[in-house]
């Protein structure tokens, strides 16, 4: 007798948060997008054990969220979901008024290279936005590092509107021109 139960295939797309059990992948994810990033002409200037490192993300894991984005089973994309401003960010001429309370900020924002060109960033980029809505948070600010085409881009195209440029000094890495964006964390994404 053959059984008609078809074993179980994972989701296509699955978004959640992360706990500490998943804190091992997560490194491993962000040695390979540090990797891939060293060979490319444009992108953040992440160095994997300067930033990000596993200090920074046991440390955003305890302050906010780290939103992990699945593609079938395979970890395709993180991002830290912190609760108020950055301080980085404090006095920017922001269009969107929003106590700290309100505020959500996105760091680490990453698609493995893996992932990349098939759509995932959008997909990403709304379920954040859903968890910081869900969490409270009506704007979501982040930063593109001035020259960072490809994520501007992405960010626009996802609803972020530009504020300003800020220079930041960025221990061990120097100093970096970013570019601060915002968005409602309501709005759907198109």
């Amino acid at each position: 007798m053959t059984s008609h139960l078809a074993a179980a295939t994972p989701p296509v797309w699955q978004v959640r948060c992360a706990t500490a059990a998943d804190l091992p992948a997560i490194y491993q994810f962000y040695r390979e997008v540090c990797a891939a990033i060293a060979t490319t002409p444009y992108g953040p200037a992440w160095q994997w054990g300067i930033n990000p490192s596993e200090q920074i993300l046991r440390r955003d894991l305890r302050q906010g969220k780290l939103v992990l984005g699945y593609a079938h089973a395979q970890l395709a994309a993180v991002g830290a979901l912190l609760p108020g401003e950055d301080p980085d960010y404090r006095g920017a001429a922001w269009q969107l008024p929003a106590t700290d309370a309100e505020i959500g900020v996105l760091h680490l924002y990453a698609v493995h290279p893996h992932f990349r060109g098939r759509g995932i960033s959008t997909k990403m980029l709304a379920a954040i936005l859903a968890q910081a809505h869900a969490d409270g948070q009506t704007v979501l600010h982040l930063d593109a590092i001035k020259g960072n085409v490809p994520a501007e881009k992405l960010y626009t195209a996802a609803g972020f509107r530009f504020a300003e440029e800020r220079r930041v000094t960025m221990p061990q890495i120097g100093r970096l021109t970013l570019r601060l964006m915002e968005r409602v964390t309501a709005a759907s994404m198109q």
